[in-house]
């Protein structure tokens, strides 16, 4: 039988590498992705909260669609950079990132997590309108 004790620790262990799993890694320097996260219809609300939790207060959504959208190439992101960490949650559509060299696909429930200054790259692989949630921290 495992003693209180032990059963503390494993929980405790449990509880930080979810922390450190919605921030990205424990030292927040490598993006992290999540497949299918988030109930759909996405709860923006609830989101938000879990998000401001962690010091994610600037978002952009807020009842806003937001999207790339292949009809329109010109708006598709070469390689870029930010000095703010982000949380993304897919909307609708398809949407690709590259960060760091590595690519993600960003579909609706998905999270989506990069550093800040990291090496970005991001387009719509849908036919239409990708739309998605995201916030951010500088610190």
């Amino acid at each position: 039988m495992i003693n209180a004790a032990v059963f503390v620790v494993i929980l405790a262990m449990f509880f930080m590498q979810g922390l450190a799993s919605i921030a990205g890694t424990a030292d927040a320097s490598e993006p992290y992705f999540t497949r299918g996260k988030f109930e759909l219809p996405l709860k923006i609300d609830e989101i938000k909260e879990q998000w401001k939790a962690l010091g994610y207060l600037q978002c952009e959504y807020d009842g806003k669609e937001k999207g790339w959208t292949s009809e329109r190439p010109e708006r598709d992101r070469g390689e870029h950079t930010h000095p703010w960490y982000v949380l993304f949650a897919g909307k609708s559509g398809k949407m690709e990132f590259v960060i760091q060299g590595r690519r993600f696909v960003l579909e609706p429930g998905d999270e989506l997590y990069y550093p800040k200054n990291a090496v970005i790259a991001a387009r719509n692989l849908y036919d239409g309108r990708s739309e998605w949630f995201d916030c951010w921290k500088h610190n």
